[in-house]
């Protein structure tokens, strides 16, 4: 049965290995236009801010600081309890670009974060918006380059993915999950136009046609969603949309969490609304083969090294396995720019992240609470 299960181990990392490799070649990135583009439609971006004043005036400023002849920021100062409102309020009085929006409490039904962003796409503007959250910075020619990438290829919606800074011990060993749960998974087929079910959306910057956005019923319709930047893509795309995804971590850059607590509990918020309906199902069976396949060899290693009785071929595949997976790693975190040495903490992230898997299971179906940034919501109303 060991033996088998680290056979099983080492085949999983292969495979994840070899699907990093595909994302990486295929996947394409984000950088200038060839030419110079034919048409320069009106963008908004749209920003929710719930106490958010340790970030959003870098974040604010660098959208200001685009240079796209024609957009407008709006944020969406979601009540917030800090001094968020007080930033923007300084900031739009001296560019006359930023609408502060002062947004009201969600009605029945409605999670904080949709709501605020229903509330600005309902003021914006734009013939394309450009959903981001408030700790996303943005390098001056980003917004630029994703409407030239979006027209170039008659895009409806066109995902950005982000460079994840990381500092400090615990966020450099457990952030680069995201990624590596991401790379390892066909994630391009995002970028084909089947299977439509086959997504993907993010906070660093969902960009998406007005008229699409209308179309899927916009955040109304994902009103209790608890990812609705991964499921707003979903939508569009799986109402047969043309959809995108690129690299952009060279021009798009966040930083999510700060130490060990905001990550575990920032993450236990979400993890397990992924995993719903029957792609929902098959994502999970994958988590749990991938998360078993990673905590599996190490522990055969540590406990042959403690003095237990396991065969020499055990210990060698299990050897094998964390090889493979500790590659994997280090040819992922080369690609996007990323410190290699948490690639060795691999044991670690993926027991880190067994706990946070499991404490937001039992937040969603037995406390069955969902409490970010103050506000508290039952989770059994709650969806991916």
């Amino acid at each position: 049965m060991l033996h088998a299960a680290l056979t099983a181990s080492v085949l999983v990392g292969a495979a994840g290995l070899g699907l990093i490799l595909l994302n990486l070649a295929v996947i394409p990135r984000l950088g200038p236009p060839g030419r110079a583009a034919r048409r320069s439609p009106r963008v908004s971006v749209v920003i929710p801010a719930r106490n958010e004043e340790r970030d959003v005036e870098a974040a604010v400023r660098s959208h200001l600081a685009q240079d796209y002849p024609d957009f407008e920021v709006i944020v969406v100062e979601d009540r917030s309890s800090d001094a968020t409102a007080r930033v923007l309020e300084g900031i739009a009085r001296e560019d006359s670009r930023l609408r502060v929006l002062a947004g009201v409490e969600p009605p029945p039904g409605w999670l904080g974060k949709p709501h605020a962003l229903a509330q600005g796409a309902a003021a914006a503007t734009g013939e394309l918006l450009l959903f981001v959250d408030a700790d996303v910075r943005y390098g001056p020619g980003a917004l630029g380059e994703a409407v030239h990438y979006a027209e170039a290829r008659r895009l409806d919606f066109l995902t950005l993915l982000p460079r994840i800074e990381m500092r400090g011990l615990w966020e450099n060993v457990l952030m680069p999950y995201l990624f590596v749960a991401f790379f390892q998974a066909p994630g391009f087929l995002a970028n084909w136009p089947r299977p439509r079910w086959v997504a993907a959306g993010g906070g660093a910057g969902n960009l998406v046609r007005r008229l699409a956005y209308d179309a899927v019923g916009g955040h109304a319709a994902i009103r209790a969603s608890v990812v609705d930047d991964v499921r707003l893509g979903f939508a569009v795309k799986g109402a047969g949309y043309r959809f995108g995804l690129v690299r952009a971590e060279s021009r798009i850059g966040v930083r999510m969490y700060r130490g060990f607590r905001e990550v575990f509990d920032g993450f236990t918020k979400n993890a397990a609304y992924v995993y719903q309906g029957v792609p929902g199902t098959i994502l999970f069976a994958l988590t749990l083969l991938t998360l078993g396949s990673g905590l599996l060899p190490p522990a055969v290693l540590a406990s042959a090294g403690l003095g237990a009785r396991i065969p020499a071929a055990d210990v060698a595949l299990a050897a094998v396995a964390l090889a493979v997976a500790v590659l994997a790693r280090l040819v992922l975190a080369g690609s996007l720019g990323d410190p290699l040495w948490p690639a060795f903490s691999n044991p670690i992230m993926v027991a880190v992240w067994t706990g946070i898997l499991s404490r937001s299971l039992y937040r969603r179906f037995v406390s069955r609470r969902l409490t970010w940034r103050g506000r508290d919501f039952e989770a059994r109303r709650a969806r991916f």
